[in-house]
């Protein structure tokens, strides 16, 4: 409660003696045509159990409005539309050398678990089928708050952004009400820091830390919720090398002796590009995800391989890739393969 009321005082006090004027309006977007085809492999690894194809049309778009202050500060406010739903709102309010408040709903994410990546259309995970791949949380995930250093304070171009949790979901509206007192909720009191910065040219490292706490039975006794991920990523000429540990330690309730339960999660991937010129680009990922049970018993590593292309022809960019899973779900010899075509346009 008391990181919720520095944030709430510090944003009062940036718009105590401001007003804002009106803004424009601004619609933009993207069209994502993708085609999609993969097979799976039984847990054996002896037969293949099935074969399917998909196609799917995104309706992305994104509704934004910008203005400026009588005092020379500036407010962005953003909607998206996307799986037809409108959701995923923020208003950010940026001061000269104060740096900037965003109120968040689901949105502003700041894990860096795919921190650094070269893909051409990202990590294996990210596309198409996840394998099952155990990711940490984000504040995203919650209603929140941030504050984020102004540019160019910090030496060696570093940012530092931080952020508490608040109730509400991705539709709230103003007037909902609180909980009443003594409800008990599943999750509450997230608080989350970033950190990125250049130490040299080429290179930028970065982590991140988000914590939650759980409902009572959880967060009393036994092990809380905690997140984390750093990158390192290093460009030079035509070439890009990224690397990124992403770290998942899940609530249990006292010391539960279930070998089906697992107390932390641990993936780490790396990735290369390439810029053939300047309409080609190609790129390779890996990632490895291992997960440790409360006690001992067989366990499998996820791995899942991706190699990408992608063709800038004007104003439209064609993505090809294959992708591998080897033991999807972390069980032994669940494999899946997928490759991918996508179409986008930008407007």
């Amino acid at each position: 409660m008391t990181k919720l009321k520095i944030l709430v005082a510090l944003l009062s006090s940036v718009l105590v003696f401001s007003s804002a004027n009106a803004g424009e309006v601004t619609v933009n977007g993207s069209v994502k045509a993708s085609i999609a085809a993969g097979g799976s492999d039984s847990t054996a690894g002896a037969s293949e159990t099935g074969e399917s194809q998909t196609l799917a049309v995104s309706n992305d778009l994104s509704f934004d409005a910008t203005g400026e202050m009588d005092n020379g500060w500036t407010w962005k406010w953003q909607t998206q539309l996307d799986a037809g739903a409108i959701d995923d709102t923020r208003l950010e309010i940026t001061t000269g050398g104060m740096g900037t408040i965003g109120l968040y709903g689901t949105e502003g994410g700041l894990n860096f678990k795919h921190g650094g990546s070269q893909m051409a259309l990202g990590y294996g995970s990210q596309v198409g089928s996840s394998g099952g791949l155990v990711d940490p949380d984000d504040i995203a995930s919650f209603n929140n708050i941030q504050y984020h250093t102004p540019a160019g304070i910090l030496p060696l171009e570093t940012s530092i952004k931080i952020g508490v949790t608040a109730g509400g979901s991705a539709t709230s509206e103003p007037g909902d009400a609180p909980l009443a007192a003594g409800a008990d909720v599943s999750e509450e009191n997230g608080s989350t820091i970033q950190i990125d910065t250049t130490p040299i040219d080429g290179l930028k490292v970065g982590a991140t830390y988000f914590k939650v706490d759980q409902s009572n039975a959880l967060n009393e006794a036994g092990q809380e919720e905690e997140n984390g991920a750093y990158y390192a990523s290093y460009k030079v000429g035509s070439f890009g090398f990224g690397y990124s540990r992403a770290l998942h330690a899940p609530a249990l309730a006292g010391t539960p002796a279930a070998t089906t339960l697992y107390n932390q999660y641990d993936t780490r991937s790396y990735s290369a590009g390439f810029v053939v010129n300047d309409d080609l680009s190609i790129s390779a990922g890996i990632e490895k995800s291992a997960r440790n049970l409360v006690t001992d018993a067989d366990e499998f590593d996820l791995k899942i391989t991706v190699v990408q292309a992608a063709y800038n022809m004007g104003g439209m960019t064609m993505t090809v890739g294959m992708k591998d899973i080897e033991n999807a779900n972390y069980a032994e010899n669940a494999d899946q393969n997928e490759a991918h075509l996508v179409l986008s346009m930008a407007f």
